[in-house]
């Protein structure tokens, strides 16, 4: 199986790692990026940084959804509000929408997905696709690789010779659009989003600078 003999780290010790790396982020007013899967694991961050910011843990930054895919599964998710678990219905009955959030946008045309690499303010960009062969977060990749106070998170498997993976494991470069682009950016490795059954830390799950 994808995820046989391995061990993750906790939800909670998931979130906490993408805490730190968002808080890191904004002070050096830099951007996370994060390829991820248009079906579940986006709407999954979506509502773990709402978590986050309901709190008061992150303030409101630019969260943007990258991905036209990613934006229409979730807008099904939000009309299937009954297929929520108790917690999520717990936030409706209180007026929140869990796939709402302040600073959250939504990018359908490739204008926008271009405007948002011209943004110089701290923020985070979700995209597909989750093992960087294709779609529009190679584009982000391009940008963001070489600058040594961004931040990438893999947040989902990685195939073996996918971009993601050469990433993951230390390539110094990576080929895009013709081009090679340094890995100065830091690299991170959050497995927690990655399974059902959160369990025990791994070796396999670390965090890259």
């Amino acid at each position: 199986s994808t995820y046989g003999n391995r061990l993750h780290k906790s939800r909670e010790e998931t979130v906490e790692e993408l805490l730190r790396i968002v808080k890191e982020a904004i002070s050096h007013q830099a951007k996370v990026v994060i390829p991820a899967f248009a079906v579940e694991r986006t709407q999954d961050l979506i509502y773990t940084l709402g978590q986050l910011i309901r709190r008061g843990q992150i303030p409101s930054i630019p969260i943007y959804i990258d991905s036209p895919l990613a934006i229409s599964a979730t807008e099904i998710f939000k009309k299937n509000s009954d297929c929520f678990d108790e917690e999520t219905k717990a936030l409706l009955l209180k007026g929140e929408n869990p796939l709402e959030l302040p600073g959250i946008i939504y990018t359908q045309t490739t204008e926008e997905s271009k405007a948002i690499n011209e943004e110089t303010r701290p923020g985070i960009i979700i995209s597909a696709s989750g093992m960087c062969e294709s779609g529009r977060i190679k584009h982000h990749l391009k940008h963001h690789l070489w600058r040594e106070g961004s931040h990438i998170v893999f947040i989902g498997y990685q195939a073996e010779g996918t971009i993601g993976r050469r990433i993951v494991d230390g390539a110094k470069t990576v080929r895009l659009f013709g081009e090679e682009v340094a890995v100065k950016a830091h690299i991170h490795t959050l497995g927690g989003f990655s399974c059902l059954l959160y369990t025990s830390p791994s070796p396999r799950d670390r965090t890259r600078s």
